[in-house]
């Protein structure tokens, strides 16, 4: 079975940095398990690493601190990606890191990813564009709340699993019940493919006081650094302020302010309540998988961060 080394934690707590540093000490590449650094050109409010992709002999590849890091920044906007997407190309580059051999190490928040390389994933049929415009246009007309009474009805085993406020995967649910004429549950437990890694997770992580001052912090840099400029330039190319990318933490107040519907005082207040209550929610989905070794960094520098996460990674592999 192969080994994969997976770097948890909520967003914020300085992942990617340490991975950069971890690469001065082991040959690794990077994963990105980040549901929302997957977009093209919104890169300052997704905390995208600062990168660029370099065109070598092989490949293209995004680099960022002399590490390579994949599924970051190839996306676009309009498109949608998800968990089954990203265990198929995830699969495909660990292949790939290992004939460099290198050690994979997948990074993120996105606990959906992790779980897809970690436990194992169920096929769900492929995406239908009708079917989802006709439940798109239900959600419009009617609202969210329609959609998971809707599947409470057709499923309501899936929907226990959902809360009632995602409507993303109260869309998706809907849409394979429609596509199969089967619960989304029995989807599930039929097509269901177990894991072929043996994983090393680490789990990067702070007190509250110390993630809130982070928050405050990058919140300040990213409207510092163009934010509201890179949402205006995503505005005027693709003309529409509902595509995918857009979904992603904050946007809709950094819209708002564009629109002059709120101040950047209020604009700043709902970016950080709303990355905070995301962080909420990453923790207590980690804090349920007790396979995660928990790093707890408010008394350590980087560097000591690092060799704890080096020595961990040198047992794994020698045991």
């Amino acid at each position: 079975m192969k080994k994969i080394v997976i770097l948890v934690g909520p967003t914020g707590v300085g992942k990617t940095e340490i991975v950069s540093y971890l690469n001065e000490k082991m040959p690794i590449e990077v994963i990105s398990a980040d549901s929302r650094q997957v977009y093209k050109y919104l890169s300052i409010g997704t905390n995208k690493p600062q990168g660029q992709w370099v065109k070598t002999k092989k490949d293209n590849l995004f680099i960022y601190k002399n590490t390579v890091h994949y599924l970051v920044d190839f996306l676009e906007p309009t498109q949608q990606y998800s968990a089954g997407l990203f265990y198929e190309d995830s699969k495909n580059i660990i292949n790939k890191i290992f004939l460099k051999n290198k050690i994979p190490i997948i990074v993120g928040g996105t606990g959906l990813y992790i779980k897809t390389l970690t436990n194992g994933i169920s096929l769900l049929p492929k995406r239908n564009v009708e079917i989802r415009n006709y439940l798109t246009d239900l959600k419009n007309k009617y609202g969210n709340q329609y959609l998971y009474n809707l599947l409470q009805k057709l499923d309501p085993t899936r929907a226990k699993e959902i809360h009632q406020n995602n409507i993303q995967r109260i869309i998706r649910s809907l849409e394979v019940i429609l596509q199969t004429g089967m619960p989304f549950s029995q989807i599930v437990k039929k097509n269901y493919i177990q894991s072929e890694y043996k994983s090393l997770i680490l789990g990067i992580n702070y007190n509250k006081e110390n993630i809130r001052k982070r928050i405050h912090e990058r919140t300040e840099w990213m409207f510092k650094n163009g934010i509201i400029e890179e949402t205006i330039w995503v505005l005027n190319k693709y003309k529409d302020e509902n595509i995918p990318a857009f979904s992603s933490i904050g946007y809709k107040w950094i819209i708002k302010l564009i629109k002059k519907e709120i101040d950047q005082n209020l604009a700043k207040k709902k970016f950080i309540y709303e990355t905070l209550n995301y962080i909420k929610r990453q923790i207590t989905w980690f804090k349920k998988d007790n396979r995660i070794k928990w790093i707890y960094c408010d008394n350590l520098n980087i560097e000591k961060i690092v060799e704890i996460i080096y020595k961990e990674i040198i047992d794994f592999y020698n045991s």
